[in-house]
């Protein structure tokens, strides 16, 4: 019996030596190891776009030296509610600027805008981009483009924007509209 208890006491204190070591690895700066990356979440293939959002320049800049701001550079996310990754999708974006407050709604947009441009599924794929939050796509909305001037009449518009998958007449909005400063030069 005494060498039962004699041999469940030792086999205790093992464990219990055991159970109290530590292993402790750094790397040769003595700094603890990274963290191994993992795989942030993912939107399932086939899946539709339902919400963008975009991310612009905090100013238009001036490409022409004239001092007038002529071009917004603009990053554009497609999601689709409840996954949280943006992804990428086949279709056309489009973005217009119209005279603050007079961009109308989603349902029944204005039909003046001061500019609009839009960019077919080639020129999407050729914007396609990875950010921080993920895929993406970037583009240059130009006041210059196709012989326009950098002369707006005012210095605030209001940004519209949706895209339009190809193979539905959904069009997907972009959530309210975005206050765009374009300053003329100071005198």
């Amino acid at each position: 019996m005494r060498v039962r208890m004699a041999a469940a006491v030792s086999f205790s204190c093992v464990v219990c030596y055991c159970i109290a070591c530590e292993t402790t690895t750094t790397t040769s700066d003595g700094t603890a190891p990274a963290v191994k990356p993992t795989q942030g979440p993912t939107t399932p293939a086939g899946t539709i776009p339902n919400a963008i959002a975009i991310t612009f320049a905090p100013k238009p800049a001036d490409t022409n030296g004239n001092l007038l701001p002529d071009t917004l550079h603009v990053t554009s996310y497609l999601f689709a509610r409840p996954h949280p990754a943006p992804f990428f999708a086949e279709g056309s974006f489009h973005f217009s600027i119209y005279r603050m407050g007079t961009s109308g709604t989603p349902q029944l947009p204005a039909l003046d805008p001061l500019r609009a441009w839009v960019f077919d599924a080639a020129a999407v794929n050729a914007a396609r981009s990875v950010a921080l939050v993920g895929p993406c796509y970037e583009f240059e909305l130009s006041l210059l483009d196709d012989g326009g001037s950098d002369n707006l009449s005012v210095d605030s518009v209001d940004l519209v924007s949706w895209f339009e998958p190809i193979g539905t007449t959904d069009r997907v909005w972009l959530r309210g509209v975005r206050s765009v400063q374009f300053p003329k030069p100071m005198k």
